[in-house]
Parts: C-alpha cells; sequence; structure tokens
C-alpha cells in the first residue's frame, strides 16, 4: 500500500481514523476527526466517504461520522474473541448472581501487556470501576492482569519483568523483584487480590481462564468495595467459574491451588 508523504500508509490511516472513536467521543465532524488524529483535512474527507461507502462508519443526518454497522458484523461473526465472550457470559452472569458485584471477563495482551476487558456486568458493586468492555488497562495494574500474567509463560514474564513497567497511580507496584513476589504468591493461592491500586475504595479478584493445552487466555474478575470485601464468598465462587469456563475453552482440568479458601488470609 502507497505511503503518504508523511511515511504512514492508506491502512495506517484508516487504522487512526477507525481508532478515534470511543465510547466518550462515538462521533465527530470530519474536520474534528481531523484535527483528532493529525491525518490531512482532504485526506480525511476522501477516507471516510470511502469507509462509509463499504459500511466501516456512517454518517447521521447531522453530518456527523461514527463506527458503521458493518464493523459489528465482520467481528462478530469472525473473531475468537466473540465466541469467548459469549461462552463466558453466562458464566459471568452465575458469578454476578452468587456475589451481587461488578463482574468482567476480559483476556490479555503479551505485545503491549495490557488487559482487554470483553463483557463486564455493573448492576452490582462498586460505583467507580475503570474498566470497560472494549477498553484496555495495563497488565500490572489490575488483578485480571496479574492473574494471566502469573500464569503465563516464564518467558512472558520475563520480557515484562525486564522491560519498562509504567507508574499508572502512586499505588501501581512497579519493582521487578516485588512483581515476581507477587506472580508466586498468586500461583500459590491460584488468584489475585489487587486494593486501592486504580481506585483507592476498591478490591479486585481475579483467577486465569485457560484454553487448549492448558494456555491462559482470559481472566474473570470481581471488584468490589474494601469496605465490604467478602473474600470467603468471591475466591470460592471465582475458583469454580474459572475452571468451568475453562473447560467449555477446551483446558484440561487442573486445580488452582491446595489450599483451602475458607482459611485464606489476606
Amino acid at each position: 500500500m502507497a505511503n503518504s508523504r508523511s511515511g504512514e500508509s492508506v491502512v495506517e490511516r484508516i487504522n487512526k481514523l477507525l481508532s478515534a472513536f470511543e465510547r466518550r467521543k462515538p462521533r465527530y465532524t470530519i474536520s474534528a476527526l481531523a484535527t483528532e488524529t493529525g491525518i490531512p483535512n482532504s485526506t480525511t474527507h476522501r477516507l471516510v466517504a470511502e469507509l462509509c461507502d463499504v459500511g466501516f462508519l456512517d454518517r447521521d443526518d447531522n453530518g456527523l461520522v461514527g463506527i458503521g454497522p458493518r464493523m459489528w458484523e465482520l467481528a462478530s461473526r469472525s473473531n475468537d474473541l466473540e465466541e469467548f465472550r459469549r461462552r463466558g457470559r453466562p458464566v459471568l452472569e452465575g458469578i454476578e448472581e452468587a456475589v451481587k458485584e461488578d463482574v468482567s471477563l476480559s483476556v490479555p495482551s503479551f505485545d503491549d501487556f495490557t488487559v482487554l476487558y470483553l463483557e463486564r456486568l455493573n448492576e452490582h458493586g462498586p460505583d467507580r470501576n475503570l474498566a470497560e468492555v472494549a477498553g484496555r488497562l495495563n497488565m500490572h495494574s489490575t488483578s485480571p492482569g496479574l492473574a494471566m500474567l502469573a500464569f503465563a509463560p516464564v518467558d512472558v514474564q520475563e520480557e515484562f519483568l525486564n522491560g519498562e513497567i509504567p507508574q499508572c497511580t502512586p499505588q501501581t507496584e512497579t519493582d521487578p523483584a516485588r512483581l515476581r513476589a507477587r506472580f508466586a504468591q498468586i500461583r500459590e493461592r491460584g488468584y489475585a487480590r489487587l486494593a486501592g491500586v486504580l481506585v483507592e475504595e476498591n478490591v479486585g479478584y481475579s483467577v486465569p481462564v485457560r484454553g487448549r493445552q492448558n494456555k491462559v487466555i482470559g481472566a474473570l474478575s470481581v471488584v468490589t468495595r474494601r469496605d465490604v470485601d467478602k473474600h470467603r464468598i468471591i475466591v470460592p465462587v471465582l475458583a469454580a467459574a474459572g475452571r468451568s469456563l475453562s473447560r467449555l475453552m477446551g483446558s484440561e482440568y487442573r486445580r488452582y491451588s491446595a489450599r483451602q479458601w475458607s482459611s485464606l488470609r489476606l
């Protein structure tokens, strides 16, 4: 694909345009989209027209542009993540019914060490939770990210620990030695617990979900308020749900921990 004068290919520019749309910014004027992406106005007009023609974008009666139905159609029928989300939804509903808290399903991105949230049920739970469906957070700043890293292959862990670990909040742990010790603790316990890192009053619990060949493919999580922490209920429910979803995704049976959940000291 031919590059522009700036060196960007057409595909890279289309990616920029599509990536500009967020939950908080679902629609733009074409001029605002050009400003947001830094793509010349004339080029933005041309690319937006072509993307609207194929349904990747659509334009409303006010001339505002947003993501089109064709994007959802293609992703829904041919994406492994959508299949994982569909299988995970009933499991999430069971967790929510049991613990009456905010629950979510996420997957790891070990390329940039982020967590991508596929589904979230938030009828219950704390008022503030930074996790959003189709949103990303840094792995080491979330309980699902820590759970997935702790059970990831050793070479993946070492790549993370030897790289630059961002300080997301003042409470974020960035010391490789302490993170390594935390990974070991999570493996020994079978779950991750993270309190007061992204939101001071919240605590999150997560267990890994495995797929074929027992590879870690995601995590189930519960977020609750620290002042009503119900770990004696949450941890066993998460553990059972994690095993159930793992079996659905093709994993062999594997115990999370030999410890008794009711006797855990946090």
